[in-house]
């Protein structure tokens, strides 16, 4: 999958749960402190005790862009995926086929909502309200993510062709 030019990247092994990413969202876009307006969602997997924050991944191939019933779902000019809320009726079919469950419902208005990567700031609110344990961090376009850097130096140490 191709990443938009500047993306998120996620380490869920530093992520501690605390949230402050979804409040610092719901803050950025919404002016309250309430997760349940934020674009991130923090899922917790209890039985590996692991806490994970969901975003959209802009994915190339947007399915969500494809099966809205009233082309709602948007690419912007950063590469985000947004809703136009001038349009959209709410109807949910993005939620369902999105691969990772990203689209959260806007509880005042019943319409889906995605991170647009704080379009009009330098960094996402997110990243900054993460800093300490850098579970969100921002990439760069061309700067490779760690874990993809990782395996690109694991790959180089063995000896293997690079792809």
């Amino acid at each position: 999958m191709k990443l938009r030019r500047d993306h998120l990247s996620i380490d869920p092994e530093k992520c501690t749960g605390c949230r402050r990413c979804m409040i610092a969202c719901a803050m950025k876009h919404h002016n309250r402190i309430d997760p349940d307006f934020s674009c991130v969602e923090v899922i917790r997997f209890a039985s590996q005790d692991l806490e994970v924050p969901v975003i959209c991944l802009a994915c190339e191939t947007a399915p969500c862009i494809k099966v809205c019933p009233m082309n709602a779902r948007v690419r912007q000019a950063n590469d985000t995926v947004i809703t136009d809320t001038e349009i959209c009726i709410g109807c949910r079919a993005c939620v369902y086929i999105c691969p990772v469950g990203s689209p959260r419902i806007n509880p005042a208005t019943g319409q889906t909502m995605t991170c647009n990567m704080c379009a009009d700031e330098p960094e996402p609110w997110c990243v900054a309200a993460c800093r300490q344990e850098r579970a969100l961090t921002l990439c760069t376009e061309g700067a490779a993510s760690k874990p993809a850097a990782r395996r690109a130096a694991a790959r180089a140490r063995a000896g293997s062709p690079r792809h």
